[in-house]
């Protein structure tokens, strides 16, 4: 009888400890200080293949990656907006002639365009400090020496991100991350108890 008590204090105990840890981890997402994972959302598919891994877009025969960093950008704050450009063997394609486009979303207002540069390679970082809490597009555009279609015309593919406020909200992180791992604990204590009686009626 002891051992079962100690047994269901400690799976409480680690119950409480798992809440708080997920309760720590959502707040670490919201306040944002250092976490680069993925942006999510149900229009886009998310893959892990190149050099950064985040959100992917499948364009022809070429799938863009994008991510920023830090996961949630502030603004007045240093950021990154990183892209891979990688062909249908994920394989990165280089030497490739990249231009981009930042604007706001709501307004449409273009707060940003660099023009075309030659990529050597196609794990590309944009510096960029957002002046407004918001939420943006970026468009990347690629030209693609020796692709005949994208070679003159340039693959385009836009990226939706929020500057100032997570993608993700409280209730879907504890949807996520907590009550997944309530619930295991939780069956796994029953289960466990279930097996102690089976065997004392054998």
């Amino acid at each position: 009888m002891l051992h079962q008590i100690k047994f269901i204090v400690f799976g409480i105990v680690l119950i409480a400890f798992l809440l708080v840890l997920g309760l720590v981890g959502i707040l670490f997402n919201a306040s944002n200080k250092s976490i680069n994972s993925y942006y999510i959302d149900t229009q886009w598919n998310i893959f892990a293949y190149a050099h950064f891994f985040g959100v992917t877009k499948s364009i022809g025969n070429y799938k863009i990656v994008f991510q920023t960093f830090p996961f949630v950008p502030f603004s007045g704050e240093n950021s990154t907006l990183n892209f891979s450009i990688l062909d249908k063997d994920n394989s990165n394609t280089n030497n490739v002639y990249v231009g981009f486009i930042i604007k706001e979303k709501d307004t449409g207002k273009i707060i940003s365009q660099i023009p075309y540069k030659f990529y050597e390679f196609s794990d590309i970082t944009i510096p960029y400090r957002f002046q407004n809490n918001t939420k943006y597009i970026t468009t990347l555009e690629a030209k693609i020496p020796g692709d005949p279609k994208y070679e003159a015309k340039p693959l385009v593919v836009d990226f939706d991100f929020a500057v100032g406020s997570s993608p993700i909200s409280f209730d879907k992180e504890v949807l996520y991350y907590v009550t997944p791992s309530v619930i295991a604990i939780t069956a796994g204590i029953v289960i466990y108890f279930k097996s102690k009686r089976r065997r004392r009626r054998i």
